[in-house]
């Protein structure tokens, strides 16, 4: 019976581990995602696209946050939380040039744990 127990319990935490390196790969693959997109968008497109919200830092500092698809495992569709945000920075005020940083947070919750990856991309001109 010990013995049975103990194969069992083996089994389970070697299936639960299987999912948690699952779940970072695919964070990991969509933080990727998340960075070349940062790095392609044209520069004089960052204020008004609506994937990045630009804010300010303060109190009231919050970006935009989505539940994407990140992943299929073969009993369920993985989703995770991504948050986006940009920062806008003056480099030089007598040309008025800009630059951004734009980062994105991706947060997979697997039972009572999270995990966040992040992106953060410097652009400037």
């Amino acid at each position: 019976m010990a013995v049975s127990l103990f194969g069992m319990n083996t089994i389970v935490s070697g299936f639960t581990m299987e999912n948690w390196s699952i779940g970072q790969s695919m964070t990991d693959a969509y933080a990727g995602i998340e960075t070349a997109y940062a790095q392609r968008i044209v520069f004089n497109n960052i204020s008004s696209d609506p994937r990045w919200s630009i804010f300010t830092y303060g109190a009231n500092a919050v970006g935009t946050t989505t539940t994407v698809t990140i992943g299929q495992t073969p009993f369920n569709t993985v989703q995770a939380q991504v948050t986006r945000t940009c920062c806008q920075y003056t480099l030089d005020p007598t040309t008025a040039a800009y630059s951004y940083m734009l980062e994105s947070y991706v947060v997979y919750t697997s039972g009572k744990r999270s995990y966040c990856k992040v992106s953060k991309v410097y652009r400037t001109q």
